[in-house]
């Protein structure tokens, strides 16, 4: 299957049912779960650090995957999606971990690692079909030579390879919203803690 009409075809037929359902379940908690940090959070330099630079990490291969990724037209293999085959949602876990992390709660952290890899493993099973039969054997390749989600030396060390990258294209594809929320989201836990605005009375880890 190459034509963009297609591809377009087949992922309409995708977007119902059970994934539909996911990708609401995602954009609600991908918003409430910061807020959620912020509000219950307790006051942790060393922890507010590490979530402060994991949430950055996760922006920033969240833009640089979306900046080269060219939706439902052709298979991106090279760059971020060297790194693994779900460069984009591999951000917005780091990205989680880290608002949890700046919570200075560990039971969060631990919170966040399970719903959130639960949450984007099941859109990941479904997409990974919806893939192979879009692209057929090249996917089937791809899928062969690169990890899912988690990195390995060897993807790191050939996702280092130079691969035209565009803003406009990560701005087409909305990435700088997440950008926004995220610096946002750091901007604010720090205004908590510097000024001591609210501290909850009871300890939750």
């Amino acid at each position: 299957m190459s034509h963009d009409s297609d591809i377009q075809q087949e992922r309409k037929k995708l977007k119902q049912g059970a994934y539909l359902a996911l990708t609401h379940l995602r954009i609600y908690l991908g918003l409430l779960f910061p807020l959620a940090m912020l509000i219950l959070g307790r006051p942790n330099v060393p922890m507010f650090a590490a979530g402060a630079v994991l949430v950055l990490c996760g922006v920033g291969l969240r833009l640089y995957s979306a900046g080269v990724l060219r939706k439902d037209r052709r298979l991106q293999r090279t760059g971020p999606y060297r790194l693994c085959r779900n460069p984009l949602y591999l951000g917005t876990i780091l990205l989680q971990l880290g608002f949890a992390l700046a919570s200075g709660v560990w039971s969060f952290v631990i919170l966040a690692l399970v719903v959130f890899g639960a949450v984007y493993i099941a859109v990941i099973l479904l997409e990974e079909r919806w893939l192979a039969k879009v692209f057929g054997g090249p996917y089937e390749e791809y899928m062969r030579g690169t990890p899912r989600l988690l990195p390995t030396f060897r993807s790191i060390r050939e996702s280092m390879a130079r691969v035209p990258y565009s803003f406009a294209q990560a701005v087409a594809n909305r990435e700088h919203k997440t950008a926004v929320i995220g610096v946002l989201g750091v901007i604010l836990f720090l205004i908590k803690y510097t000024l001591s605005l609210w501290t909850l009375p009871i300890n939750l880890w």
